[in-house]
């Protein structure tokens, strides 16, 4: 997997947790919906995962930087993966 692959995972991980924040927050919130947010965000986390541990020191990640995800100030709840 390509730094730009990862990089694009990371992206779309983001993208869908903002999804479920979205949906958490509406009053009646589709619990399917969520269910398959959580299930694809979940699947993208193990493909990070695996690479991360495939390439453990090595020099294909020597480019990422890290950054900063906008957090919903607004949310009722804090869920940790």
């Amino acid at each position: 997997m390509s730094v730009q692959r990862f990089k694009s995972l990371l992206f779309k991980a983001t993208q869908i947790q903002r999804e479920i924040e979205k949906e958490q927050s509406r009053r009646w919130p589709d619990w399917m919906r969520l269910l398959k947010l959580k299930k694809l965000r979940l699947a993208i986390k193990d493909k990070l995962r695996h690479f991360t541990e495939k390439n453990a020191g090595s020099q294909s990640l020597k480019g990422l930087q890290p950054i900063t995800v906008g957090v919903n100030k607004h949310a009722k709840h804090k869920y940790t993966d």
